[in-house]
């Protein structure tokens, strides 16, 4: 979303932009980026981050499903409103889209959606206790291509075995992007992962990720590579 598009949006959510956090002392803060963000509203920030208490978080009791890079939230806002039962948590490292996301899941009045200005990578690795999660969703993360800043991307042996572990036996990892190179890194780098198991085609069945991206791909005729993972039985 462009900035004018997203300012609209803001507009429309009756929202201001968010303020732009003060820079740190030198040339372009060099060396001096701020941590990411692993707490969900209303948590003290600490230099030793705790299990999130997602129950607590959410005010009941039920499964748990993460999207990680929610921006517009057109998947999640359907999602929640198609399984009630169910809790949604979105970790949109942007702050205006996470704002315009949980202004439209209040409009909606879906109490079992909650979209935090997170760094859903960072979240995964710190902050989730084990077999606390149902699903996982990475929908076209950013890819980036250059060699030298492939250790910006989501998904690498880390996260893996991380959301191993956040996974409840039998929860899914749901993986979608439009960038061959990085789709194919991906399978390699899951497939190495012994407790989980890719879905043959059969079992995967017929399914859309209900992206704005998706849509918009499909639209230009741009090929979009999906693929499922179970967690297996047993201990990460």
């Amino acid at each position: 979303m462009s900035r004018p598009s997203l300012r609209r949006a803001l507009v429309r959510a009756g929202l201001e932009p968010a303020a732009k956090e003060p820079r740190g002392k030198g040339p372009r803060n060099r060396g001096l980026a701020p941590p990411p963000r692993i707490f969900l509203p209303g948590e003290p920030v600490s230099a030793d981050p705790w299990p999130v208490d997602l129950a607590a978080f959410f005010r009941r009791s039920a499964p748990v499903e993460l999207e990680i890079g929610t921006g517009r939230a057109r998947f999640l806002l359907a999602e929640a409103a198609r399984q009630p039962g169910r809790n949604f948590l979105g970790a949109e490292v942007e702050t205006d889209y996470a704002r315009i996301a949980q202004a439209r899941a209040d409009a909606l009045g879906l109490a079992n959606l909650r979209v935090a200005c997170l760094d859903g990578k960072a979240f995964v690795l710190s902050r989730l206790a084990p077999a606390s999660l149902d699903a996982i969703h990475v929908y076209f993360p950013d890819p980036w291509p250059k060699k030298r800043h492939r250790k910006r991307r989501v998904v690498d042996f880390e996260f893996a075995a991380a959301a191993v572990r956040a996974l409840r036996p039998g929860a899914h990892l749901k993986i979608a992007s439009d960038h061959a190179d990085y789709f194919f890194a991906i399978v390699e780098i899951l497939s190495a992962e012994p407790l989980l198991r890719a879905l043959a085609a059969d079992e995967e069945g017929k399914w859309t990720t209900g992206t704005s991206y998706e849509v918009k791909f499909l639209a230009q005729g741009r090929p979009i590579h999906k693929a499922i993972w179970i967690r297996r039985p047993g201990p990460p």
